[in-house]
């Protein structure tokens, strides 16, 4: 806490600097939100520039952000940012505790914090929903809880895209709950709350009241997000160019302004299909690739208590009956307590107490097979086990 004073300097400087460019680059409108009181604020997650977009709300309240790790992993860089700004680092694919007794630190100093409850930006235009740990950090924490929805975020700029889409957006306080209140509540009652809060549909808001989101190759890297295809249910054959997602087998679909696709079958929306390839390949029923599932151009790296890394592998990352190869080095599904993916194509994962990743640098490169087959195996298991 002792950088305090400096963070709120450079706060009320960047925030003069950035609200012009915010509003007028994203067609960005926001409540003013501002409090007195330090406070736990939650919000859904749908770009990398959230933070931002809340932070308009708050003129006259600086906040700490929880971060992604890998921010902390630039070098130069990271210091500058961690120098003018305060940021939480939550490791991606761990329990989190670390971070939970910072935010708790923070919070009881008099500092606001601010959580992307989901832990990840969506993937489909559906608000993910917040881990159940976060409705107890918001009971013990004796702050007053605070409910923010960004609305329209995902088409204008969604995870798996490229570039910006200039549509509408908006930012708002959804619910205020104070420290008494809160400990009145079951931790139950508390998360659906905040799921219930922070809740953002884009298909029915964009079928309630359709905004035309405009941009350039608007599909472009779609592929990173949809790797099944609906047609011949072949795995890691769709392809983006344009406006337009397309397969070997003769499937071609534009994605229009709204987010729509026409034709609208065999899905009308990425939520849909989502869906429908998530079941899927839960029960295998896709066409497995003759060469298997696998993916070129991928880094294997250890990550470090410092954030420093060392490499260990470079090349072709393959899906296994079990576990996942490159080079050398087997990862096996079972030993795998956590993972998550950051950004679009970082692979975030503990095993055996120590932290890795596996990042890919091909564009539009699906790195959501290996964390669904891990999730898979571990849903299978928790099953086995249950019925043991």
């Amino acid at each position: 806490m002792k950088d305090l004073k400096r963070h709120r300097l450079f706060w009320k400087i960047l925030y003069a600097i950035l609200r012009p460019f915010i509003m007028l680059k994203f067609a960005y409108s926001a409540d003013d939100a501002s409090r007195e009181e330090p406070c736990l604020i939650i919000s859904n997650h749908v770009s990398n520039w959230d933070p931002f977009f809340l932070a308009m709300s708050f003129r006259k309240q600086h906040i700490s952000y929880v971060a992604s790790e890998h921010l902390f992993r630039m070098g130069w860089l990271s210091r500058l940012i961690q120098w003018l700004v305060a940021l939480i680092p939550r490791r991606k694919g761990s329990t989190g505790m670390d971070t939970a007794m910072t935010c708790l630190r923070q919070l009881r100093a008099g500092q606001s914090v601010c959580i992307f409850g989901s832990g990840e930006t969506t993937w489909d235009g559906l608000t993910v929903p917040v881990l159940p740990a976060t409705a107890m950090l918001a009971q013990v924490s004796g702050a007053t809880l605070i409910t923010y929805r960004i609305e329209g975020g995902y088409l204008t700029n969604p995870r798996w895209g490229k570039g910006l889409r200039r549509g509408k957006m908006h930012g708002g306080v959804v619910g205020v709950y104070t420290a008494e209140q809160l400990k009145g509540m079951k931790k139950e009652e508390i998360l659906s709350i905040i799921n219930s809060d922070i809740n953002e549909d884009t298909w029915a808001n964009q079928t309630a009241t359709p905004v035309a989101y405009k941009g350039k190759n608007r599909a472009l890297h779609m592929e990173s997000a949809l790797f099944i295809c609906p047609v011949c249910k072949q795995v890691g054959t769709l392809k983006t160019s344009g406006d337009h997602i397309r397969c070997q087998c003769g499937l071609d679909l534009l994605f229009t302004e709204t987010g729509f696709f026409e034709p609208a079958e065999p899905f009308a929306t990425i939520a849909q299909w989502d869906a429908w390839q998530l079941e899927t390949f839960r029960t295998g029923d896709y066409q497995q690739p003759e060469a298997g599932i696998a993916d070129d151009g991928v880094t294997y790296i250890k990550v470090e208590n410092d954030h420093n890394t060392s490499l260990l592998a470079q090349g072709r990352l393959t899906l296994n009956d079990g576990g996942m190869t490159i080079g050398e080095h087997t990862l096996l599904l079972a030993d795998i307590s956590n993972m998550a993916i950051v950004r679009t194509n970082r692979l975030i994962f503990s095993m055996n107490g120590d932290y890795y990743e596996l990042k890919s640098k091909t564009p539009g490169c699906c790195m959501r097979k290996y964390l669904l087959a891990w999730q898979n195996a571990k849903d299978a298991a928790q099953k086995t086990q249950a019925e043991a």
